[in-house]
């Protein structure tokens, strides 16, 4: 009976320790841990298997994930490379949007507007991480609620999102 016991407290002392050392996930902080150089496998081993995959145009793959979204919207997107198998991109929807202030220090961050700061019709919030990473918080500036964050390699900016290229060639 004392094992028993025994066993008891120690299963309640490693659940107790576990679930203090498990801090709240702020929204998208999750991309963080992204270095935009996995491969499909990596990412498999990571994230698990995708809901959907299909082709994303000449040379890149998409995969899907539905984590705490609505049966028709999926919460992940990732692009690779078909030449190597990379990841190139992570595209993050909220539904409904949130705050991801957490992610934009003001010393660290550039508003973007399209086509051109004079007449927008569209902005972005956009951090320079290391590893030739661009962090990208769409329609948000802030203080305000984020619908889509996405996180790209730098080098691939141009390609997908060349209103954003200019100013990020000249943060590299």
């Amino acid at each position: 009976m004392t094992a028993l016991r025994l066993l008891a407290a120690s299963l309640a002392a490693t659940t107790l320790c576990i679930a203090q050392e498990a801090p709240p996930t702020l929204p998208g902080a999750e991309l963080l841990a992204f270095t935009l150089d996995e491969t499909r496998a990596q990412t498999l081993a990571k994230l698990g298997s995708p809901i959907h995959t299909g082709s994303f145009g000449p040379g890149y793959w998409s995969w899907f994930y539905q984590v705490g979204m609505s049966d028709e919207d999926f919460s992940h997107t990732l692009l690779f490379r078909s030449s190597d198998g990379k990841l190139v991109s992570i595209t993050r929807a909220f539904d409904p949007e949130v705050n991801v202030d957490h992610l934009f220090p003001k010393e660290e961050t550039e508003m973007r507007y399209w086509p051109d700061e004079k007449s927008p019709q569209f902005k972005a919030r956009v951090r320079k991480l290391g590893g030739n990473r661009l962090l990208v918080a769409m329609g948000s500036a802030e203080g305000q609620k984020c619908g889509q964050l996405l996180l790209i390699r730098l080098d691939a900016v141009p390609t997908f999102f060349a209103w954003l290229e200019a100013r990020a060639q000249s943060a590299r």
